[in-house]
C-alpha cells in the first residue's frame, strides 16, 4: 500500500501547558481524512534544511522530519493536537522545538503520517509504563485505553514538578512523576508485582538500553511482554538518532537469536 501524501495543516491555537510543553492545536480540511489514531500513533513534521515549516513538498533529500506522538485526534472538528517539548542544548534548539515555540495561528506546515507503534501485551497479569516527557502523550493515551481494573504502574521523569499533569487512569495504577532521579533508576526502584508484567518503555536513547538490559538480565522479561523504544537521543539529531537506533535494534535481535 502506497505511503499517504503529506498533508498541509494549519496552526488553529497554542498553548504553553507546563514550562517544558508547548500544545500546537493544528486544523484544515486535509485532516478530514486523516485515519484513526490508537495509543502510540505519531505524525512526522516537516521542515527544510534550514529549519523552516515546509508548506508544499520539495526533493525528499530537502527535507528534514521531526516525530511527534498524537496527543488527541477529533475527526469531526477536525483538530490534532501535538504535544511539544520545549528544550536545548547548549543553548541551541531543534527546528520543531524552536517552531513549538513561536509558531501562531494561521501558520501552516505539512505533516506525513500517521505511523503506528506497537502497543502492549495482549496477555498480562499487570502494566508498567514508563518514558520521559517525550512519551507524555504516548503513555497519557495508553493509560485512557487500559481496562478499569488494570493494575500497574506508570513512570514519568519530568524536568520540574510544574511539568507534573493530571492524567485520566485506571484507579489501581499508581503515577509514580519522578524530577530527581533517572528513569532507569525509578523503574528499578519500583515494587515489582506478582506475575507477568506488561511493558512499555519510551525514552532517551542511553536511558533506554540501560532499561532494556535490567528487564532482560534482572527481571528475565520475555521478549514478547515488552516494548521499548529510544524517541530520541542526546547529541545527535533526529535523521542520527535514526541510523543509531536501527544499528542498536539489529545487534539487539543478533543477542535474541543468539539465546
Amino acid at each position: 500500500m502506497p505511503k499517504p501524501s503529506p498533508r498541509l495543516v494549519e496552526v488553529t491555537k497554542t498553548s504553553r501547558i507546563s514550562p517544558s510543553v508547548q500544545r500546537v492545536h493544528l486544523g484544515g480540511e486535509a485532516l478530514r481524512t486523516f485515519p484513526s489514531t490508537t495509543p502510540g500513533a505519531y505524525v512526522k513534521l516537516m521542515f527544510d534544511l534550514e529549519g523552516q515549516p515546509l508548506t508544499a513538498m520539495v526533493d525528499k533529500n530537502q527535507v528534514a522530519m521531526r516525530t511527534y506522538t498524537v496527543n488527541s485526534f477529533n475527526p469531526s472538528v477536525p483538530e490534532m493536537t501535538i504535544d511539544m517539548v520545549l528544550h536545548a542544548s547548549d543553548g541551541a534548539t531543534g527546528p520543531a522545538s524552536a517552531w513549538a515555540g513561536s509558531t501562531k495561528p494561521g501558520d501552516t506546515i505539512l505533516i506525513a503520517g500517521p505511523g503506528s507503534s506497537k502497543g502492549l501485551s495482549e496477555t498480562y497479569h499487570w502494566v508498567l509504563l514508563a518514558g520521559d516527557m517525550t512519551a507524555l502523550p504516548s503513555i497519557k493515551n495508553h493509560l485512557a485505553a487500559l481496562p478499569k481494573n488494570t493494575r500497574g504502574y506508570a513512570v514519568i521523569v519530568v524536568e520540574t514538578e510544574d511539568d507534573i499533569v493530571d492524567i485520566p487512569k485506571p484507579d489501581s495504577i499508581d503515577i509514580v512523576w519522578e524530577t530527581k532521579i533517572s528513569l532507569p533508576e525509578a523503574v528499578a526502584n519500583l515494587s515489582w508485582y506478582d506475575g507477568l508484567p506488561a511493558v512499555w518503555v519510551a525514552c532517551e536513547f542511553s536511558d533506554m538500553r540501560n532499561i532494556r538490559r535490567w528487564l532482560q538480565d534482572e527481571k528475565k522479561l520475555p521478549h514478547e511482554q515488552l516494548y521499548i523504544s529510544s524517541y530520541w537521543k542526546k547529541g545527535r539529531s533526529e535523521d542520527q538518532h535514526k541510523i543509531d537506533k536501527r544499528q542498536d535494534s539489529e545487534a539487539f535481535v543478533k543477542t535474541l537469536k543468539a539465546d
